[in-house]
Formats: C-alpha cells, structure tokens, sequence
C-alpha cells in the first residue's frame, strides 16, 4: 500500500504527527496515546516527511545464521525455568547458535533447572547452558542477581537476550528477533517492552494477530513507587512495520547487540532493588547513546497466569523470599540502594558525592537533561510534563567513532565490498529455485554510504511489511533485482552515491553495508 493511498485511507494528511486514526480506518502503524492526546495517532517517523532529520547510526551486518545470541536468564525457585529452556531451544532456526546464562537461585527442595530441562527434551542441550547455582537465601534481588549473568557471556556472542524463567517463544524466534533489530536502523538499538501474555503464542508456535491488527505491548508512561521511578502498565501500538522509539527500557525483554550488556552492565551494589531497577538502567543506556525501541511483533511471551496470577509461585520479595519486610538489616542495605539510584538520577535523597561512576554511572554521549526532556519525567521534583507515547525524535549523537571501533571487535563482521562489483559486470548465474515479490530497495545514509537491503513481501496477514532474507549468493542477488526491474534504478543510485561520498569526504570509493 503505497504512502498517497494510506494516507487517504486513514484520513490523515500526509506527514501529521498527531493525526487521531479511527479504529475502522487502521491499516497503517498506530500507538494508543491516552483518551486525552488524541486515543489511536498515526506513527510517522521524522525522517519521513523531513530529510534533513538526523539519523541513528546504521547497523553494520552479520549473517543471521553465524550470529550467537546470548540468554541471560535470572530465576528464583522458578518450577517453569525448564520449559524456557526447552522452548526457546525446539523454537529457534538456529539453535547450535544460542547461549543460555542462568542465575538459578534454589532451594535444596527445588527441581534445577538445567536438570529438569535435559529430563523434559530428552537429547537435551547441556552444553551450550551454563548456570550460577545459588541458594534462594542468598537472593538479593532482580538487580543482584541479573549482574551475576555478564560472566558467563561467551566473547563470540553477537546480540543479547535478557528476559525471565518463565517465558513462551514463538517459532523462528531467534532470527526474527534479529529481523526486527534490524529494522530500527540503529546500531544501538535495545528492542524492549513489558511482554506481552504467553496466550499470544499458539503451542504450535505460531504468533496470534492481536485484534486483527498485530497490536503489541508499548511502553511509554510511568508513575511513582516509593520514590523511583516505575514503568506503568503497557499502552499499545498496532501495525508496526518496524521498531517504534520509545522512552522506557524493561527488564522482562531486552534484545541488543551484546556491547549494550557489556556497555552498561547491571549495577551489583544495588541489592534489594525493584521498583528503581528499570527506569536506573533506562537512563544508563540513554547517555550512552542506546537508543530504546517497541518491538513490531510478539515473539517472546511471558506466562502471567503460572506466575503473577499463582499465589503459590514462589518470588523473591514474597512466597519463599528473604522476608524483606521483616529483616532490618536487609531493609538498611536496600535503603542505601535506594540512595545510590536517587544519587545516579539526580533526585532527591540522593547525594552526588554518592553516584556510581565508571561502568555503573551515567554515559557522556547525552545529558541528563537530555533524558529529562526525552521521557517528559522531570527528576527533581518526582513529576512528570508531557506525553510521550506519541511520535518523538531520536536525540543527536556522534557515533561514527564508536561505530568503527565495534565494527573491528565484531567476531562475525562479514566485508561485503565485492557485492558492489558484482553488482556493476551485471553478471550472473541463473538459480532455478524461484523466489516471488522480491524488491530491492537502495537507500543513502547521510555519510553518503549506500546499503542495499534485500526484503520478500510477508507472509500472509502481514501486509507491506519486509523480511530480510537469509544471505543470499552475489550472484543471487543481481538477479532477483534483474528480475525485480530493478538493477538500473540500483546502478544509478550507486553511482549517485559515489558522486556524493566523494563530494562530502573527498574518497573516490565507499564501502556497501548488506543487512542480511
């Protein structure tokens, strides 16, 4: 569906940013932003209706079937701790590629979980699963605990997955993950959100289309609790093509490359945290320069009927816990935690002699001002003065420099400079195995730099919206754009692009990035 004709059909003119979409008229992306900011508005990106926006850093490209991705899994006298491992190992494309770190903290009457995984698979994956056995009395909370997983991250690992034991994985989950990162154009993207019901994945695997519309979870607005800021109940967004920027970062589901996790780590002097874990680490990753985003599709779920709706599930601030409320020494330990988040943010009862530095501190990419007027959540008086579950904008940074430097380290960097010369002698091998609705689409960075990104239309009941294809041959590549009609419009964009890298940085060449 092209841009005149939704724009038509939604009712909006083209390029509103605050445009109220009716439910019936819903056939591109939508975010609920509350009864008073317009209910359903249409999404539109800066840099669609301006070219001069500024732009993320694009994400430089690894083949998705060579990408390891680590699972850093904390779990507390968690029974469903096993069904996460089988799931989400039976449900990945490429599963000799997973890593699982778990943070299991027991009790001796508790089943481990590895254990109990390898009894439930049978030919079970012991191997590429390495465990933190703790005792469920040690269990210093959610933020303690997830800080004890960065040791068992294998160096090879390429993207990040932080989630719970007790989650459900849709088919393929692996590399759609990937898929969807990709599409933020961001190489510091974290694609996080509170996740949604484990009913969205069938037990067959495949994903349920939520009110017809693929809604998903969207975070976006908070409260106050105990003087942190807390994430609220999830908004919604529908029809979303690619990752939406939001301003809240979530603890159940983060997916990034792993130099988010190694950037900024989980701070482990802040034991007996809960309610200033996600907001600490979403401020963070922002003056880092990580940039969060609302996944399109839901493709990891998590179980709130065994969990949060079973009184009899054991937590670590409950049932089986270590009686927070009951132990002064443990409460002065989580005071002092309190005061070092306040002191990291700004807030009051903090003091900034008593701010976390280093790997634990803020970044210096970007201000904390500069989260303030981001999020709309002004820290020093514990108020908020805007909305932002709407159409913001990506904040300025200069990220070539960091860019370079992780392009050298990536233990799965593929140079795809050849593509370009193949592409140029026009020459190719005919393939018999067909492949339909193939367009190849070109585009310029504002570095000049082109990207050539090979997409197949969606399968049905996802209209419009493009999957990158696993990595396809050079020679495979010349022809599905030959047979797309579409070589020479690439071919003059190419040479368009030269023109103007050699204009703005006085090279005679430029380097061909391929998102596969």
């Amino acid at each position: 569906r092209n841009t005149s004709q939704m724009g038509r059909e939604d009712g909006c003119a083209l390029g509103d940013r605050h445009c109220t979409v009716p439910h019936e008229r819903q056939f591109g992306p939508v975010v609920w932003v509350g009864p008073r900011d317009g209910r359903w508005i249409k999404v539109v990106d800066l840099s669609e209706i301006d070219e001069s926006a500024p732009r993320p850093c694009p994400p430089y490209a690894v083949r998705r079937s060579e990408a390891t991705i680590y699972v850093a899994i904390a779990s507390f006298r968690d029974s469903l701790c096993a069904q996460t491992l089988f799931g989400l190992f039976s449900r990945a494309e490429f599963p000799d590629r997973i890593r699982v770190g778990v943070v299991q903290q027991n009790a001796a009457e508790d089943e481990d979980c590895v254990e109990s995984y390898c009894r439930l698979a049978g030919d079970c994956r012991r191997s590429q699963v390495s465990v933190l056995r703790l005792d469920s009395s040690e269990a210093k909370g959610p933020t303690w605990a997830r800080a004890q997983d960065l040791a068992m991250m294998p160096d090879a690992a390429e993207f990040c997955l932080r989630t719970d034991s007790h989650m459900a994985f849709a088919n393929s989950w692996d590399t759609k993950s990937i898929e969807q990162w990709y599409r933020a154009e961001n190489e510091f993207a974290v694609l996080s959100t509170y996740v949604a019901d484990a009913t969205q994945i069938r037990p067959d695997g495949t994903e349920v289309n939520v009110n017809g519309k693929w809604e998903v979870p969207h975070l976006c607005s908070i409260q106050w609790q105990d003087g942190h800021v807390r994430n609220m109940q999830a908004k919604a967004a529908r029809n979303l093509r690619k990752p939406k920027l939001t301003t809240l970062w979530a603890a159940g589901l983060s997916f990034a490359r792993c130099h988010a996790e190694r950037a900024v780590p989980y701070d482990p002097e802040t034991p007996y945290i809960f309610w200033g874990e996600e907001f600490s680490r979403t401020a963070r990753f922002f003056t880092r320069g990580y940039d969060v985003y609302t996944p399109p599709r839901t493709v990891v779920a998590h179980d709130y009927k065994h969990t949060q709706g079973d009184p009899t599930h054991y937590k670590w601030n409950g049932k089986g816990g270590p009686r927070i409320h009951q132990n002064r020494t443990i409460q002065r330990i989580r005071d002092r935690s309190n005061r070092r988040i306040w002191s990291l943010l700004g807030m009051p009862g903090g003091d900034p002699a008593d701010a976390p530095t280093g790997a634990f501190g803020l970044g210096d990419t970007r201000t904390l001002d500069q989260l303030i007027q981001f999020t709309g959540i002004q820290l020093t008086n514990r108020t908020t003065f805007a909305n932002r579950c709407g159409n913001i904008d990506w904040v300025p940074w200069d990220c070539a420099d960091r860019l370079a430097d992780l392009k050298r380290r990536s233990p799965v960097l593929r140079a795809d400079d050849g593509l370009l010369d193949t592409l140029q002698r026009k020459t190719a091998s005919r393939d018999d195995d067909p492949v339909n609705d193939v367009l190849a689409t070109a585009h310029l960075d504002r570095a000049g730099l082109a990207a050539i990104q090979l997409t197949t239309t969606a399968p049905p009941g996802l209209p419009d919206e493009p999957r990158v294809l696993s990595e396809p041959p050079p020679s495979r590549l010349l022809l599905l754009a030959s047979l797309s009609g579409l070589s020479c419009f690439a071919l003059i964009l190419l040479r368009r692009c030269r023109r103007q890298r050699k204009r703005l940085l006085g090279g005679s060449s430029y380097h061909l990035t391929k998102v596969v």
